[in-house]
């Protein structure tokens, strides 16, 4: 970790010597050479993405949790909805946005929503077998149901939960962190919640990997031979206080840039990286996100209608996923760390993947 140079000093070299984010891509091929060239470190294009920890146990056997950086999907359950609105009981100023532009084109909710609301093509196990090693899925209850959502209703949690179930029981040399949140319901009671973190535990155990410990205790071969490969956060401290298979919500510490725009987000997580690389010492207890996500905005959804403008969230995700590659590879030419756990919406349409394997490189 860097610990000799501050925040502010290390944003000053970044603006003298990159005065624009974007004109970071052209050092990513050094890497890229670098990797194809090493000799006791596998050609990224014969890694097989579903095992891929199993292919770099070599390489990442004696490390830990804490010192890799995972792939993973941004709201991940989100490939398939409903037309069902979610109970989210908050309210959405984006969503609003979606009614009246509907109402305003006199089309159905739903051919307005489903574009703006799906986050991934692939489901779980899909994702899994991509390389894919968290997964972000909000929870809601609709009355007789706990279901995935964003914005509209998906499949019950327990679909999600059994595919993740099935890869691991396939892929025995895998771990996988599941991050399940939000939690919205119009009239959510504690016999809800408990339903959720019962239904949890009868998925995954054996297979948990207990909050007893930390990110930095058990490496990654040991994980794999005591069969500790799952790790899942709820985010209710109350409801998991007395059950220590399951972690508090507080051990994924979150970010995202909140804009539709690529500039913004390249610079935002500039910041997260520059202050994740500059703590003299990481939370043990905790694991840091890293959203590479365009999020849209009211006026993103308006400006849907115009002539060259992002139609959908894949369109969005498009344009930033776009810039990871560039990103990715000054961060690791300059031998800082991204992050913990890299998030991304539609990750078949990314290099994710090799920038998770250069880190590991490097």
């Amino acid at each position: 970790m860097i610990t000799d140079l501050s925040i502010l000093t290390l944003s000053l070299l970044l603006l003298i010597n990159y005065p624009q984010y974007t004109s970071l891509y052209p050092v990513q091929e050094n890497i890229l050479i670098d990797l194809r060239q090493n000799q006791t470190f596998p050609s990224p294009t014969s890694i097989n993405t579903s095992i891929w920890m199993q292919q770099l146990l070599p390489n990442i056997s004696h490390l830990h949790l804490f010192n890799l950086t995972l792939p993973g999907t941004h709201d991940g359950a989100s490939f398939t909805l409903t037309s069902a609105l979610s109970p989210d009981p908050t309210g959405s100023p984006v969503l609003d946005a979606l009614v009246k532009l509907a109402e305003k084109l006199g089309i159905p909710l739903q051919d307005v929503i489903t574009p703006w609301a799906l986050a991934q093509s692939r489901n779980l196990y899909e994702q899994a077998e991509d390389g894919m090693r968290y997964f972000d899925i909000r929870a809601a209850y609709n009355g007789t149901d706990w279901c995935s959502y964003h914005f509209e209703l998906g499949l019950p949690i327990n679909t999600h939960l059994n595919a993740l179930n099935s890869f691991l029981l396939l892929h025995p040399n895998e771990i996988i962190v599941i991050e399940v949140s939000h939690l919205a319901s119009a009239n959510l009671t504690q016999k809800n919640l408990n339903e959720l973190r019962d239904m949890i535990i009868k998925i995954f155990n054996p297979m948990l990997y207990s909050r007893i410990n930390d990110f930095n205790s058990t490496t990654i071969g040991d994980m794999i031979a005591t069969n500790q490969r799952v790790i899942v956060t709820l985010s209710d401290d109350a409801t998991i206080e007395n059950y220590t298979q399951l972690w508090y919500g507080s051990s994924m510490i979150n970010s995202y840039a909140n804009t539709d725009s690529l500039d913004q987000m390249i610079s935002y997580n500039w910041q997260q990286v520059l202050q994740f690389n500059s703590l003299p010492s990481l939370p043990t207890n905790a694991l840091y996100k890293l959203s590479w996500t365009l999020t849209p905005q009211v006026s993103t959804i308006f400006d849907s209608i115009l002539p060259d403008k992002p139609k959908s969230l894949k369109n969005l995700a498009d344009i930033g996923n776009s810039g990871l590659s560039g990103f990715a590879s000054t961060v690791l030419q300059k031998r800082w760390r991204l992050c913990q756990l890299l998030l991304i919406d539609f990750q078949e349409r990314s290099e994710i993947m090799q920038w998770i394997f250069a880190s590991i490189h490097q």
